[in-house]
């Protein structure tokens, strides 16, 4: 797939989560979401998106740094504000795109 199919992919994702739309039906059924600092896999569109929208919930002024879009893949770098006054806490996402379907995403440096 190209980058360019990535790119609308995961455009369509972020759009749809900012405008409080049920962004899961841009994940295949079966995405998964890997906690990287745990090892915990959510399965399953609707746990994956349940997951998300927990964990974007406890995320304090969250901004994205950069955002790379490759043929299959797109990396996601942001920070957001810690439970610590003053403390930012770096993470990244992970996401591979088939199609026009998100197939797994892994988090890093983020854990509800």
């Amino acid at each position: 797939m190209s980058a360019e199919q990535t790119k609308t992919t995961i455009s369509r994702y972020f759009d749809l989560m900012g405008q409080g739309a049920d962004f899961s039906e841009c994940c295949a059924p079966d995405v998964t979401w890997l906690v990287a600092d745990t090892g915990e896999v959510i399965e399953g569109r609707e746990r994956v998106r349940d997951y998300i929208v927990a964990l974007h919930s406890s995320m304090v002024d969250a901004r994205t740094r950069t955002l790379v879009v490759a043929d299959d893949n797109v990396f996601l770098e942001g920070d957001c504000a810690a439970l610590v006054v003053g403390a930012r806490t770096r993470y990244c996402v992970a996401y591979d795109i088939s199609g026009e379907l998100i197939t797994a995403m892994r988090g890093y440096g983020i854990d509800l």
